[in-house]
Formats: structure tokens, sequence, C-alpha cells
């Protein structure tokens, strides 16, 4: 287990799966650029290696849980995830968690939302949870032109059951989880992606969701891959992101980089650059 304090909040990298991803569908107006700059990081048959990692934070006496990874599901494209998994290491069970908070509403970050039963039926996998998202994240994902389209069935499988059980809260863009943790707006990847931020007895942290994917952002944080929605949007929101980072001195997590994505943005020489914890 990777796990950091701020204050009297500790945190948790939690790895759902690894990623293996082909920089010419990860960045394909940059890939050739890339790979020069990034080639030590391409294993030999020229995919990237990421990662799928979700967040325990410990918090004024509760275990919030940020996003949930792939899930249990086999989907076209993605690996299995091992979430429930990497929670057991930890020494939590499912029952044991008293938030999920979503950056977003990505395949990659409701997965664990449910599972399937035997009878075939969806049961909420994290039972005694609240499950907290963006309202404007919700209003968007969940119309009927985007919930009809088969690229879409996690929000069916994952997000719609959590509304018929009564656990689906909506909140603002800044919304306060408890004394410790809020909701910061850093749209663009999606209408209502947020990040977490953090703050303690004078430390703070931040967890990025997609607000970032890679370090080579640092560098270009132009450089937006496909899945943003509003690419120029996102690269001047990751581009204040990691500014505010170095200006206040933040923890960086960030679950798509190299597991477990937990380190410091600093500037070196006028560049920013990540050192890892």
């Amino acid at each position: 287990m990777h796990s950091v304090t701020i204050g009297d909040v500790e945190i948790t990298a939690l790895l759902d799966s690894g990623l293996l991803m082909n920089p010419r569908q990860f960045l394909p107006a940059h890939a050739d650029a890339f790979l020069a700059e990034w080639a030590q990081q391409v294993d030999a048959r020229g995919l990237l290696p990421m990662a799928v990692t979700c967040y325990l934070v410990r918090s004024a006496g509760k275990n919030i849980l940020v996003d949930t990874g792939l899930g249990s599901r086999r989907r076209p494209g993605f690996p299995v995830g091992h979430l429930d998994e990497s929670l057991h290491s930890a020494g939590v069970a499912p029952s044991d968690i008293d938030v999920v908070v979503h950056t977003h509403m990505h395949i990659d970050h409701v997965g664990w939302n449910t599972v399937d039963a035997e009878d075939g039926s969806r049961r909420v996998f994290f039972p005694k949870a609240r499950f907290l998202f963006q309202t404007a994240e919700w209003e968007h994902w969940m119309q009927p032109k985007f919930l009809s389209e088969p690229s879409n069935a996690h929000l069916v499988e994952c997000v719609e059951p959590l509304q018929a059980a009564g656990c689906a809260e909506l909140v603002d863009a800044e919304y306060a989880v408890d004394e410790h943790i809020s909701f910061l707006a850093t749209p663009g990847h999606t209408p209502g992606h947020v990040s977490i931020g953090i703050f303690s007895a004078g430390e703070r942290a931040v967890i990025v969701g997609d607000a970032s994917h890679h370090p080579v952002q640092l560098t270009h944080p132009d450089w937006s891959p496909p899945f943003d929605s509003d690419p120029e949007l996102a690269g001047r929101t990751r581009d204040a992101l990691f500014d505010r980072s170095i200006a206040e001195g933040r923890t960086w997590l960030a679950g798509h980089w190299e597991h477990p994505g937990m380190g410091r943005i600093v500037r070196l020489d006028g560049r920013r650059v990540f050192k890892a914890l």
C-alpha cells in the first residue's frame, strides 16, 4: 500500500488496473513529439503503461473513496478492475465506505459502483455509502441521448441503479464533503469534471481525476487526448491546476499517472517537474 498523510487526513492509493495505451491513440496530434520526448516510457510493443488508481481518503472518522475504477464487468478494450482486492489489502470492506466521490462519470471512474448479482440484477457494491456527483456532470450524461448509446452502457449499469436505490446525491462544483475535503471545479475533460482538494493542519493535496493523464502535460498542457470533451478548456484548466499546486505546495495525486501517482510538482530551472513520493 502507498499512503500519504496530509495533516490529519490519510490518503491511500488503490490500484484498480494497469492500462496499456498506444501513444498514437492517446495523443494522435502529438504522437511523434511525445515519442521523441518519452521514448524510455514506451515498451517493446510501442505501448505506454498507465494506471487506473482510486484513492481511499480517511478523514474526520469517515472512509471516503474517490472514484471507483473500471469495475468487475468485462468490457471491450478494457481490462477487468481489481479495486475489490486492493480494498481488501488495505483492510477495508465495501460496507466500510461512507462516501464515494466521483471526479466525473467516464467508464473508468464509476465501474465498481455496482456489481452483477446472481439473479441478473445490479447490486450497489458499497451498500452504506453516499455517492456524490457534481450536478453539471450528472445533468450532462444522464440525458436519454447518452444513456441510449451502447458506448455508455456503464451509465445504465453503474450510475442509474444508484438513483433507484436513493444513494446518489447531486452537489455543486465547490461542495465541501467535510471540513478537510472539497470539490474543485476543473472542467474541460468533461463539462462537470471536478478535482478533490484536501486541506488539514496547514497541508494541502489535490486528487486530480482526469484533469491530467500524463506528466508530459506539465510541459505541454495544451496536449489534450481525444477523451477531453473541450480540449482548449482542458488545457487551460490543467495549466492553472499545475501552477496552483506549485504555489500552494499541494501533494499531487493523479490516478492515470504511473501508480501510485503521488508526488509534488515543483519548478526546476523554470520548468515544471514532478517529484514522486
